[in-house]
Order: C-alpha cells, then structure tokens, then sequence
C-alpha cells in the first residue's frame, strides 16, 4: 500500500480543515463588523426621519398653532380659544432644542437654523404683544399690526430652511443606505466564498473517510487470510501426527457443529420471538396514536364546525346592517329632497309677492324670506354633518376628563338651564374619562341633554343626571331626565331614524338622535334606551375605551 499518499492526503485534509475555520472566524469578524455598520446607519436614518418631522413640527406646534390661537381669540373673545397659542409658547423652546441638538450632531451649519429659531421667538414676541393690544382694547393697533402678517414672512423663511435641512437629511439617508447596502453585499460574498471552499472541502474530506474505510476493510481481509494460511498448515501438520486419530477427532467435529447449529437455531428462535414481541408492542402504540389522531381531528372538525357557524351568523348580521343602512339612506334622500324644497318655494314665492308690496308689507316680506332663508341654511348645515360623519369616521383620538367636558357643555347650555330652571347632576367617580374622539362625544352629550331641556314636563323643572361606569370591556355613560318620556313600545323601531319625531309641541327637525346613533356606531359603540310615559328616559352609551 501507498503510505507516503495516505500522509499527503492527511496533510491536505489538515490543511483544508484550518482553512475552513479561518474563513469561519474571518466571516465571524466581518459579519460583526458590519452589523455595527448596519445598527449605526439604522440610527442615522432613523435621526433623518425624526429630523425632518421635528422641522415640520416649527410650522405645525408653532406658526400654525400662534396664528390659529391668536386669530380664534381675537374672532370669538373667549379664552379656550388661545389653547393651540398656549401650546405653541409652551412647547416652542423643546422643539427648537431637540432641532438643535440632532442638527449639531450632524454637524450640519446652524448659522440659518439660529436665524429661524431667533427670528420664531420674534414672532412668539409679536404675537403676545398682540394679544395685550386685544386685552387692552386697543383694538386698531392690534389690527394696523396683525395686517403686517409677519407670520406669512416666518413661513416663507420656514420654508426655505426646510427645504435645506430636507435636502441635508435626504443625503444622510441616501448615504446610509448605500453603506447598508455595500454591508449586507459583502456579507453575502463571504458566505458565498465560505460556501465554495467548504462544499468542496467536506467533499474531499467524504471521499478520504471513505477510502480510509476501504483500506480497512482491506486489511481486515489479509488478517484473516493469513489467519486461515496458518490453521491450513497447523491442520496438515496435525493430520499427517494423528493420522490415527482423524476418524474421532472428526466425529467431534461433527457433533460440535450440529450443537453449534442447535445452538443457533434457538438463538434465531429466541430473536423472532423478541422480534414479534416488540412489533406487537408497536402495534399497539401505533393503535393508540390513530385512536388520540382521531380523538384530535373529531375536535378539530366540532371547532371548524363552530367557527363556521359564527361566520355564517356574522355574515347575516353584516347583512342586516346593510339592508337598515340602504334603507335610512333611501329615507334620507327623500326626506332631504322634501326639506330642501320647500323652503326653495317659499323664498321663490315670497320673491314674487315683493314686487307687488307697499313699503312696510316689503318689510314683513323680507323678514319673511331671511327667516325661510335661515331654515333652508339650517336644513343644509344640518344635511352636510351627517354627510362628513357617512363619508370619513376617521379623528385624533384624546384623552378625555368627563367632569371638565361637561363643564364645558354646561357653559354651552347656560341660557336654556337658566330660563327653564334646569338641574344637571353628574358623577364620574367609576370611570372619571375615555380615550376617544372628543367632537363625537361632546355632540353626543350636547343632544342628549338638550333634549332633555326641550322635552321636559310641564309639571316639574328638568332633572338631568349623568354617570359613568365600566361594564365589560365598554365605558357606559348613562344619562337619565324626568321628562314627557315615551311609549317605546310604538316608537323604538323608529327612535333613531332620520326626522323621526314623537313630540310636535316643541321646535325641532327630528336629527338629534339619528346623529347621537351615527357618532355612537363610529366610535364603535352601541347605545340602550329605557324610557315611561310622564316619568322621564334613561339613555346608556357604550364606548370602547
């Protein structure tokens, strides 16, 4: 045999196998190298990101919320309308802070970004210097000022400051990503290089292993072959010293081999019988695996079973909800199309008569036309809330702190509660507020409460209370008067409809609590009512929280 062949492929081998673990430990290095690489460009394309939103936050929480505070302010008179103006004061130095830091990290130039910032707590200056010219009364000064509208300068300043910083932010990106890129590139060619030096080596070292056990094999072969050379010889050399005894020693010979062959018929016995003893025992496992499949895909068709019940249940309800929503949308266009003409025909007839009347009959005329005037715009304001509610449920959900909102709603309702003497109680103590779309529920509220004014019984003044619990997973609002009440056996099919109305003694269109319904079903949530004839209605809203 070659030795000297079986050393140089030993050698090669060794030399194969040290290479495959340089090449691991070289792909161990550059595969941590570039995650830094690829954790540290993240970083910088997430900073770009929060960069540029914390630059269009100057216009969103600063100019814009001073104008819009300001000018609310100085259009209505009331303090609540300076909220988005308080908050831009407030938040204004964070946000030029957090700029300014992210900025000088990039080692970006912030010779313009001063020049905004200072130029920004200019106009936060004017703008509360205009606020004291308004308390003042010092209303021309406050308009000679506001009409320089500086605030329109700022923007166009902002405006060129931005496009910078977002063309600066945009090249960090761009560059990060290619080193991305280039990083996750060259890990790909490392492992492909690892992967063709190592198929091929391991192929190698297979085939060695292989010959190497041929080789054994081999030598196993010539040990028994020389193994049986020498009992060959022995034999000759004992038959020619014991010629004479050859015919016994052959006997025994013989008697041994049918013992031998005895002996191992038994074994060959015993091992069947083990054999049929041990695939009995996987029979019979295998029985009680096919019973507990069975037992499992019995539950499994119940559960699939159940599951297409509840769908098919689902199905009916959704189809049930679109069948009543086709139908109060059918409801709705004619009803609209009835009210909306008839004002039209009145402002058109009453506009015939005028050319006909004296001067003071022109005067009741026109006072005539401006009030069907009115009704026509009401009509309309009150069509096009219901439309924005059909058409986009989508709001900036709040927290919101149900003992100060209906502070709020009181002030609201301040000269109704006065002149009919009404009482609103309240306790929020279970569940003092909800993260919801707070226009939904103050509407909510307003209509509710509003009713419970208008429809209240001539014998006693308007009790209103209103609590708040938790109930399952909803927040319940409940809200509960001592009213006319109703007979919600004829009228509960149509309590929420559109126009529905069951009191005609009172003003009213009927759109009250078709709009309490379409809020309460965008936010989710479902509404009960219980109501009796001369004792009053309890309404409950259920909202997710």
């Amino acid at each position: 045999m070659n030795f000297s062949g079986l050393k140089l492929r030993g050698k090669f081998l060794t030399g194969v196998v040290f290479l495959v673990v340089l090449l691991i430990i070289i792909d161990v290095v550059i595969t941590r190298d570039n995650n830094r690489t690829i954790q540290t460009n993240r970083f910088l394309q997430k900073q770009a990101e929060q960069v540029k939103v914390n630059v269009s936050q100057f216009a969103i929480v600063i100019i814009h919320n001073l104008d819009l505070g300001l000018r609310g302010y100085a259009l209505f008179g009331k303090e609540k309308y300076l909220y988005p103006y308080n908050v831009a004061l407030k938040d204004k130095d964070s946000v030029i802070a957090v700029v300014e830091k992210i900025l000088a990290e990039q080692n970006y130039p912030l010779q313009e970004f001063h020049q905004l910032s200072d130029s920004l707590n200019a106009y936060a200056s004017f703008c509360t210097h205009l606020k004291a010219l308004y308390d003042n009364n010092k209303k021309d000064e406050f308009l000679r000022l506001g009409d320089q509208d500086r605030g329109y300068d700022l923007w166009l300043q902002y405006e060129v400051f931005a496009r910078k910083v977002y063309a600066f932010e945009d090249q960090i990106n761009e560059t990060a990503t290619a080193k991305y890129n280039a990083a996750i590139n060259k890990n790909y060619v490392v492992q492909i290089v690892l992967f063709l030096i190592c198929v091929p080596a391991l192929l190698i070292m297979a085939r060695h292993t292989l010959r190497k056990f041929a080789i054994a094999e081999d030598l196993k072969t010539l040990a028994l072959e020389k193994a049986q050379l020498l009992a060959d010889q022995n034999a000759t050399l004992e038959e020619m010293v014991r010629v004479r005894t050859e015919e016994i020693y052959l006997q025994n010979q013989e008697l041994q081999h049918r013992n031998n062959e005895v002996a191992t018929q038994n074994e060959e016995l015993t091992a069947q019988q083990e054999e049929i003893t041990s695939q009995r025992d996987q029979l019979a496992t295998q029985n009680e695996m096919l019973s507990e499949a069975k037992r499992i895909i019995e539950s499994k068709n119940k559960e699939i079973e159940h599951k297409n019940d509840i769908l098919e249940q689902q199905v009916e309800e959704r189809t049930k909800h679109l069948l009543e929503y086709n139908q109060q949308l059918e409801q709705f266009t004619f009803i609209s199309a009835h009210n909306l003409r008839a004002p039209v025909a009145r402002i058109l007839g009453l506009g015939g008569i005028l050319r006909y009347a004296n001067s003071e009959e022109e005067k009741m005329i026109i006072d005539k036309l401006i009030s069907t005037t009115t009704e026509l715009d009401t009509v309309v304001k009150d069509l096009n809330d219901i439309l924005v509610l059909r058409k986009d449920n989508i709001s900036i959900l709040s927290e919101i702190d149900f003992g100060e909102e209906l502070e709020l709603i009181k002030m609201d309702l301040e000269k109704e509660m006065i002149e009919t003497g009404a009482i609103l109680d309240y306790d929020f103590s279970r569940a003092p507020g909800i993260r919801t779309i707070k226009s939904y529920l103050d509407s909510i509220l307003i209509n509710l409460i509003s009713n419970a004014i208008k429809y209240r019984h001539p014998g006693r003044s308007p009790l209103i209370q209103v609590r708040s619990d938790l109930v399952d997973s909803y927040v319940c609002l409940t809200v509960s008067d001592n009213g006319l009440g109703m007979d919600l056996s004829l009228y509960k099919e149509k309590l929420f409809t559109l126009y529905g109305r069951f009191h005609n003694h009172v003003e009213g269109k009927g759109m009250g609590l078709y709009l309490v319904m379409t809020q309460v079903v965008a936010l989710g949530g479902k509404i009960e009512v219980e109501s009796e004839v001369d004792r009053g209605t309890t309404f409950k809203i259920l909202l997710k929280d």
